[in-house]
């Protein structure tokens, strides 16, 4: 047994990105409310850990770009999505929960395709 432990000390130095690990929501996003944007997709990465997707919004005059995030993929294809479901040039609106602060990040609740067909990310509360 001692001998297992320091097996699994040098392996996990010498292999320290293999370690799983993951982050709070509550670290980045705030739970007590929601906001709605619309905007054009940017920038797509239908990957995990977590899907994400890069919104621009344009706001009197400017633009934003707003970082969306989503669940994994298996999650996401068992809910019906697909790596084609949101392309880039996409006009969208996406409901979710805000970063903290002034952050421009969204963790996705639902998103409504200009089709009006909608995609279900998390279940509202």
């Amino acid at each position: 047994m001692k001998n297992l432990k320091y097996f699994l000390i040098f392996t996990f130095q010498l292999f320290p990105n293999y370690l799983p690990g993951h982050h709070s929501f509550t670290a980045e996003f705030t739970a007590e409310k929601t906001i709605i944007i619309e905007g054009v997709i940017k920038e797509v990465w239908f990957r995990n850990p977590h899907v994400r997707y890069l919104l621009e919004v344009s706001n009197e005059n400017e633009a934003e770009i707003w970082d969306l995030r989503g669940s994994p993929v298996v999650w996401l294809a068992r809910k019906g999505w697909r790596r084609d479901s949101i392309k880039i040039g996409d006009q969208i609106s996406v409901s979710g929960f805000p970063g903290h602060g002034e952050k421009k990040l969204l963790s996705i609740i639902e998103v409504t395709l200009s089709d009006g067909s909608k995609l279900i990310d998390k279940a509202p509360r």
